[in-house]
């Protein structure tokens, strides 16, 4: 159980700070490009958008299957004070529990379909054998044979764009904290009373297979997360050579 959960904690943290770094040069990208800033949150708005939707999406979709009214999904670029949201979907205020697997479907979705795209078209099952067993040979030649796939580019540019728009927003978090709470009052209780259920280990087994399931979707987050990365910056230094113009960032 340890080690998914460190692995687990090991890849969110680059992630975490991979997602702010492209959301802020690739601004930075599209303000050299045009000159202005609405122009470049519309350019991030349109890179990201498939995965803006499916974020959108997710929490629509998880809303309703937990019995809650909601709105229209709207998207695009609009400012609140300071902020900018991307999209938005109304759903209605409900008990912790329920407003937290809201917010947390964005994580489940945008991770399953990262899977599903690496298990149906990167041969992910083949290259975590041979990462497995060590053979790095197996590896690197499976990792190769990725780069002759059918639309390469647009199936990795799908993964980058998912990874970044599904990390929860601060908005999807804010039922975390009192639910945190709750839970955490409830288990001194409990242990206070002497009351120590055992944890079933089916359940303890699921647990286990979601953050491994996380773990993976992380690890292909990361290596389609540095290929864009790196694109990213050289397009950036490209363009401001040619322009003569360069983005700070505060």
């Amino acid at each position: 159980m340890l080690w998914p959960l460190l692995w687990f904690i090991v890849t969110l943290l680059p992630i975490v700070w991979l997602n702010r770094w492209i959301s802020r040069h690739l601004q930075g990208l599209g303000l050299l490009l045009s000159g202005s800033p609405n122009a470049a949150v519309v350019f991030y708005f349109v890179v990201m958008l498939p995965g803006i939707l499916v974020h959108e999406l997710s929490h629509w979709a998880t809303a309703h299957l937990l019995g809650l009214r909601t709105g229209k999904i709207t998207l695009g670029p609009a400012r609140s004070g300071a902020k900018v949201r991307l999209g938005a979907v109304r759903i209605a205020r409900a008990d912790p529990l329920r407003e937290s697997l809201v917010g947390l479907a964005p994580l489940l979705a945008g991770s399953g379909l990262i899977l599903l795209i690496g298990q149906a078209v990167f041969n992910l099952r083949q290259l975590t054998q041979a990462f497995v067993l060590g053979d790095a040979a197996w590896f690197f030649q499976t990792l190769a044979g990725n780069m002759k796939t059918p639309d390469f580019w647009v199936w990795l540019y799908l993964i980058f764009a998912l990874s970044n728009a599904m990390l929860p927003s601060e908005s999807d978090r804010r039922a975390w904290l009192p639910l945190g709470i709750f839970l955490g009052v409830g288990v001194i209780v409990l242990i206070i009373i002497g009351w120590s259920p055992a944890i079933p280990p089916a359940l303890l087994d699921r647990v286990i297979g979601l953050v491994g399931y996380l773990d993976l979707a992380f690890v292909i987050t990361l290596a389609a997360d540095l290929v864009f990365v790196g694109l990213i910056a050289g397009s950036e230094a490209l363009i401001g050579w040619l322009t003569g113009h360069r983005v700070r960032y505060s």
